[in-house]
């Protein structure tokens, strides 16, 4: 993680962050959809070098999330 940009895991930290927040307060068929529009934006600003440093942290929030809202979709 030493290499990883500190404002990709700051991105990363801040999203792992709000998701209690957002499984409150969106609706449960929209969940996954707000998770993946902020997670690609991490995932694109990070770039290549470091996607499988986000992929992992991402796919570990989306496990955390209740299991009728998690998606299969690969970051």
């Amino acid at each position: 993680m030493s290499d990883v940009d500190p404002e990709v895991v700051a991105m990363l930290d801040a999203l792992e962050a709000r998701l209690p927040g957002l499984v409150q307060q969106t609706f449960p068929d929209e969940l996954m959809e707000v998770f993946a529009t902020e997670a690609e934006a991490i995932a694109e600003a990070a770039g290549p070098e470091h996607a499988s440093y986000v992929a992992g942290r991402l796919q570990a929030m989306a496990a955390s999330l209740p299991l009728a809202m998690r998606s299969a979709k690969p970051w």
